[in-house]
């Protein structure tokens, strides 16, 4: 899945390279449309972020997630037209890095991950969401438990409520769970003690919903 995603994004980064070499021979029509959708891409992700709003869909999520990066490269490539372009060359490639990095980059891998999200109802409008994470190391991987909050009118549209992140070697992280609260404003978040780990490694805590 990881190496997939590279070779996704080295893909893109080409594409978008050879656009740059070639933007002064596209027309000004192209030009425009062009910034125009990498623009939305962007504005759109960021307030999907900022909100905390998403469709039920992770692969559509990714798929927003993808253009908002290519979007975000796409200005860092445009801004290598200005002069001097050795300096504005070096400053894009210093802002292009932190993709690379796991907050950013993970995200990227969800497009091609074949394990299915485990989303259970835990309460009126309310759901949980536990997606596996990582490398399959224990050191590096597990899940992420996430809990929704969805419209009574429909539930393509959710809201990110509360999050938990477990590693694979602090309890059974594929077993984790949540239960909404008799007052609907708090959730047990649980991830119980793997088989092979005492009783005391399981994880337990009541947190209220954002």
């Amino acid at each position: 899945m990881l190496p997939l995603t590279f070779a996704a994004l080295a893909i893109l980064t080409g594409a978008l390279i050879l656009l740059r070499l070639r933007w002064r021979k596209v027309s000004q029509k192209v030009h425009l449309i062009l910034i125009g959708f990498a623009g939305a891409a962007l504005v759109l992700y960021l307030l999907m972020f900022a909100t905390g709003w998403s469709t039920s869909s992770n692969h559509l999520n990714a798929v927003i997630y993808w253009a908002a990066i290519a979007g975000y490269e796409f200005f860092l490539l445009l801004f290598t037209l200005l002069r001097p372009h050795w300096l504005t060359t070096i400053i894009a490639a210093v802002l292009m890095l932190p993709i690379l990095s796991a907050s950013p980059f993970l995200p990227l891998a969800e497009l091609f991950n074949p394990a299915p999200h485990t989303t259970v109802s835990i309460g009126p409008n309310f759901l949980s969401d536990l997606a596996p994470w990582g490398t399959g190391i224990a050191a590096s991987s597990g899940f992420d438990l996430t809990i929704y909050s969805h419209p009574t009118w429909t539930q393509f549209l959710r809201r990110r409520r509360q999050a938990s992140r477990y590693f694979s070697g602090q309890c059974d992280a594929s077993k984790a769970s949540a239960t909404l609260q008799p007052d609907g404003k708090h959730v047990l978040m649980s991830c119980p003690a793997a088989p092979n780990q005492p009783p005391d490694a399981a994880r337990s805590l009541v947190v209220k919903l954002y």
